[in-house]
This record gives structure tokens, sequence and C-alpha cells, in this order.
């Protein structure tokens, strides 16, 4: 009889930030996905809502505040015996300016037309088209 193993899930969080026509991206300094440009976000902490832990990420990775407006939806990243499963929210720019911090080491606003020429971390441009259409932008 085959057993089958399944990777152990952890529950993440990420912000689709749009400012002027631009969403803001963050580059991976850390491990997962080091080098690759993503939305800003990283693992729920205990207790924490997913909604909660996408506007704690993105404060702690660009100093940026926003108002997350929509449920982008839920991506799965697979990275060997563990699966990242981020759930992503969209919505515009309140305060700060973008600074790289914590787990990024570079921050950027990104019109959709020059995202072609950015190393994308899987699923980041699917979550972008679907929070520009939750957004009408």
């Amino acid at each position: 009889m085959e057993t089958t193993t399944h990777p152990k899930i952890i529950k993440a969080a990420s912000a689709c930030v749009w400012r002027d026509g631009a969403v803001l991206l963050a580059r991976r300094g850390k491990t997962l996905g080091h080098g690759l440009w993503s939305l800003p976000g990283g693992k729920l902490e205990a207790g924490e809502t997913e909604l909660a832990a996408a506007h704690r990420e993105l404060l702690e990775e660009t100093g940026i505040t926003a108002e997350l407006v929509h449920q982008v939806g839920a991506f799965r990243i697979e990275a060997g015996p563990v699966s990242y499963l981020i759930t992503c929210f969209a919505g515009h720019y309140l305060t700060g300016k973008a600074v790289a911090a914590s787990d990024s080491d570079a921050v950027a606003w990104v019109t959709p037309d020059q995202l072609a020429g950015y190393a994308l971390a899987p699923n980041t441009a699917t979550a972008i088209h679907a929070a520009r259409q939750l957004l009408k932008l």
C-alpha cells in the first residue's frame, strides 16, 4: 500500500497596493524567492487573520500603509516539504514612503507595462491582474 505525504501548509498573506497607476513590488531578500519581485507579504503570526497579516507585512517590508478593500484570492507556492498558501488583498496606498525593510532588499512602484522587466515570483502577475480587475484600474 502506497502512502501519500502531504506538505506542511504555512499560511501567509500579501498586499497588492496601487498608487497613481503603479503597483508596489518588493524584491525578496531572504531564502524563499531570493532576488524575485513579489507583492509585499509573509507568514501569519499566531492568532492573526490574513488581512491583519497583509497590513503588518506591508508596513514591515515597505513602510507603507494601505486601504486593502478586496480579497484577490489564495495562491499556493510549493517549496519542498512545505506549501505556502498566500491570501492576497488589493487596495490603495494611504501613507508612507516606500523603503526596503525586513524581508525585502528593494521596493519599486511599477506600472503594468513595466512588469515584463521584472523577475516576478510565482503567481505575482496573476494576482496583480486580478487586483486590477477588482479595483477597476
